[in-house]
Formats: C-alpha cells, structure tokens, sequence
C-alpha cells in the first residue's frame, strides 16, 4: 500500500511540475493579461455607489466567485455587487471549471491573506479530484458591470 501511495505521490508531483512549464509566449501573453485586466481595475469608480476596496467578504454577500486569470478571482455577490480578488501571487492552474476550497481564517468571512486550494472535479464530487496548488487572497476590489465586461472581452481575444 505506501508503494502504491508514494507512485501516485510521485506522478501527481510531475503533473503539476510540468504544468507549470510553459513557453516564453504563454508567459508573455499572461503578463499582458494580467497587466490588462490591473489597468481596468485601476479605473477610478464613485465611492458613494461602490465603495472602498475589503479586506474581507462576509460569506453571505457573495453567491459565487470564479477566476478571471491567474491573479485575479470575481466574486458575484447579491445585489449585483461584484468584487474582484487581486491574489498575492500568481496561482498556476487558476481557470473556470475548477473548484475552489476555502480556507478561511475566521469563521463566516472570506479574509485577504485567506488560503485556497484549487480541485479539479472528477464527475460529481471533489472526491477523488485532483488537488492543485494552495493560493492566497488578497484585498477585495469593487468593480462596475462594465469593467467586467471589458476584462471579459480582453479574456476572450487572448
């Protein structure tokens, strides 16, 4: 049995090393993507109808979140409330279609500085998915409809 369990070990480690090799276009093109979408979120929005930027997200202001990027997370939230999350660092396999665990550090809010883990689904359940890298939340920054519009369309022409 530890046989079996260090060979699956052994081969999930490859996996995800050589997922994080890519050529020096990928890696180009993520840099403007990633460059792009922080300009937009540099637009300067009226502070009366969307706030300051958060440290922290009350689970029950948001239904949803998926990435845009792998430095960036949308968080939907009620209200038509939308938040994206800058991560601290880049987070290699970040995409739609993955499933996000949180590890919140207080009870009932999503914190920057709070850890996730990204799981691939195998079917239905997270059970026997795929465990990816850990990732770290950063500050939660207001945005319009429309900047995520425009970071969307930027997505898609990449």
């Amino acid at each position: 049995m530890g046989i079996r369990r260090l060979a699956l070990s052994t081969v999930v480690a490859l996996l995800v090393l050589a997922s994080c090799a890519t050529s020096p276009e990928d890696d180009s093109r993520r840099q403007n993507m990633e460059a792009d979408i922080d300009e937009i979120l540099s637009y300067e929005l009226d502070k009366t109808e969307f706030g300051d930027a958060k440290r922290c997200l009350s689970t029950t202001e948001y239904r949803s979140m998926r990435a845009l990027g792998d430095r960036h997370l949308l968080f939907e939230g009620r209200r038509d409330k939308l938040w994206v999350n800058v991560l601290r660092g880049r987070c290699s396999g970040l995409r739609n279609g993955r499933t996000f665990i949180m590890q919140p550090a207080m009870s009932g809010r999503t914190c920057d500085a709070d850890r996730f883990e990204v799981v691939d689904r195998v079917g239905d359940s997270l059970s026997g998915g795929v465990t990816g890298p850990t990732c770290v939340l950063g500050e939660f920054k207001p945005v319009a409809k429309a900047q995520l519009e425009e970071i969307e369309t930027r997505l898609e022409m990449r």
